[in-house]
């Protein structure tokens, strides 16, 4: 069962595109059929149109000659008055004649009455003239020809000859004659409507898949349609279509079989691959994939084989690397927490002589050193605790004031106020829900790097907190340093170990985020170069977040 149902898999994968093939030639051949269809309707439609008007006008031809030459149109009473549209007829070419009338000038007829009355304008015409005019009586529809008879010195009209063509039987000559001169003259339909849509003539329109043509008669008032059966035309490119789609699936037949048998003579070997293919993707990688050399797969083996020699080499490389990026990373870690740690006390002992006398600083420099003390005594806890430390691993967050941490990390800025000026804006208290340690870490990074951006004038360190637009607590550090550029945050700000600084290890900023987004915050910055750059982070608020 499995083994037809991949057989006829094949069938279908070389069906397709073969069928696809097949159809897109019948329908190349079906559209240039048509385009000829519509060609040769056209030169139909021509031709009728060309044949009507040159009967119609072969009758008024026939008119005028009548009319200069046979005796018994100037003496009509030769011929009976019933006889004389046949004796016309059988004389002449006026073979499309319905009713002939001579008129004298009284108005009084001879021959087969009744008939219309001669044009108006026949009895005031100056020479052997041919009037026509479009009659309608009903059904009946008529040309009437009307032509003045000149007495024998040519001054005056005293008879006028007055012919009405039959129109159905011009009609019916010319469609004869176009579908004795048509290629594949049997399938011609001929449809005349005239100016209400109405069908006055009509001949052979059933055909099977018509395309038509039309064109009015403007001379007689109606339109023309000319039909052609495309079915005797599409008849061969279906025979062929046939042979195609057969020859189509044979085809797919032949090659799936041929398919078939290939694959199953490269089963065993393939079965062989995707059992150890398997074992290896679960963590075997010592495991090998044995072939007989004349097997249609060994390639394969062999080159998976190679493959995971590699990756069994790479992966004890990979080993390697992690233990030693480990201490690395640690060592970065400690250096910029002692490097933070060391700028507040150079901060301080930078001050000192010059402000010891003044008892406060005094006092805001005691509270800076026993906080030093505290985070050098942290640093060395971390020692302690490397898989802790490299973890990343934070404190659950709490409850906790914004607004003491923030005065405690800016009266480490206190000594600066001789060169800067330090403006804040706080409230009572910020309450959110963060890890109090790590966020003052955060603080007196932003509030450093402000500083140290500030480093060759001096400028205001701003410092702000507050509810934001969504009541979430948030603290912002601004400078008036020069800034940076657009590019300088989008590819390298967060970056760890991407700095701009001489001495700086590119850990700081990164930190930050890191520590923010852990206690389920944000960070973001805005900067103009030449005007300074403003750090906000929104920390969540204890009634609407619930994060562990």
């Amino acid at each position: 069962m499995l083994r037809q149902q991949r057989f006829l898999t094949y069938f279908a994968i070389c069906a397709v595109p073969l069928l696809l093939l097949a159809t897109l030639n019948y329908w190349n051949a079906t559209h240039s059929v048509s385009k000829t269809v519509e060609t040769i309707v056209q030169d139909d439609l021509h031709a009728y149109t060309t044949a009507v008007n040159n009967l119609i006008d072969d009758q008024g031809s026939a008119l005028l000659k009548l009319a200069v030459s046979p005796d018994f149109i100037r003496s009509p009473n030769a011929a009976p008055a019933g006889e004389l549209l046949r004796v016309v007829q059988t004389t002449t070419g006026l073979t499309h004649l319905k009713s002939f009338t001579i008129y004298s000038r009284n108005g009084q007829p001879f021959g087969n009455a009744p008939s219309p009355a001669p044009d108006d304008r026949v009895w005031t015409a100056q020479g052997t003239v041919l009037l026509e005019r479009l009659i309608e009586d009903g059904s009946n529809r008529g040309l009437c020809f009307s032509v003045p008879i000149h007495d024998a010195k040519g001054l005056e009209v005293e008879r006028a000859i007055v012919g009405v063509v039959d129109l159905e039987k011009v009609f019916a000559t010319a469609a004869l004659a176009t579908r004795s001169s048509g290629r594949n003259a049997a399938a011609v339909g001929i449809v005349v409507r005239d100016e209400a849509a109405k069908t006055i003539y009509q001949a052979d329109s059933s055909l099977a898949i018509p395309v038509s043509a039309s064109a009015p008669l403007p001379r007689l008032n109606v339109t023309v349609m000319v039909q052609r059966d495309q079915s005797q035309f599409i008849s061969t490119p279906r025979r062929l279509a046939g042979v195609g789609f057969v020859l189509a699936l044979l085809l797919a037949f032949v090659a799936a079989f041929l398919l078939d048998r290939h694959l199953r003579s490269r089963s065993r070997g393939i079965a062989r691959v995707e059992e150890d293919l398997s074992a290896i993707a679960k963590g075997e990688w010592d495991r090998r994939i044995v072939l007989q050399s004349s097997d249609d797969a060994r390639v394969i083996a062999d080159n998976i084989n190679t493959m995971t020699e590699q990756i069994r080499a790479q992966i004890a490389r990979e080993e390697e690397s992690r233990q030693f990026e480990s201490f690395l990373r640690l060592s970065a870690m400690l250096t910029h927490d002692l490097k933070n740690a060391i700028e507040g006390l150079s901060l301080t002992v930078n001050n000192m002589e010059r402000h010891f006398d003044n008892e406060q600083f005094r006092i805001d420099a005691m509270k800076g050193l026993t906080n030093a003390t505290d985070k050098l005594r942290a640093i060395v806890a971390r020692l302690s605790r490397p898989v802790s430390s490299l973890s990343g691993e934070h404190k659950r967050p709490t409850k906790t004031d914004l607004v003491p941490i923030l005065k405690r990390v800016i009266a480490t800025a206190e000594p600066m106020r001789g060169k800067h000026t330090i403006q804040t804006k706080l409230p009572a208290n910020l309450f959110a829900l963060a890890d109090a340690l790590r966020v003052e870490e955060v603080m007196e990074n932003l509030i450093l790097n402000a500083l140290e951006a500030m480093n060759d004038k001096s400028g205001t360190l701003t410092i702000e907190a507050g509810p934001d637009e969504n009541g979430e607590p948030s603290f912002s550090v601004s400078d008036t340093g020069p800034g940076m550029t657009r590019t300088f945050i989008e590819t390298r700000l967060f970056r760890p170990f991407s700095t701009t600084k001489k001495n700086g290890i590119g850990l700081g900023l990164y930190t930050c985020r890191e520590v923010i987004r852990a206690s389920g915050g944000s960070i973001d910055v805005q900067s103009v170069e030449g005007a300074g750059t403003t750090f906000r982070v929104v920390l969540p608020s204890i009634p609407h977040d619930r994060r562990n």
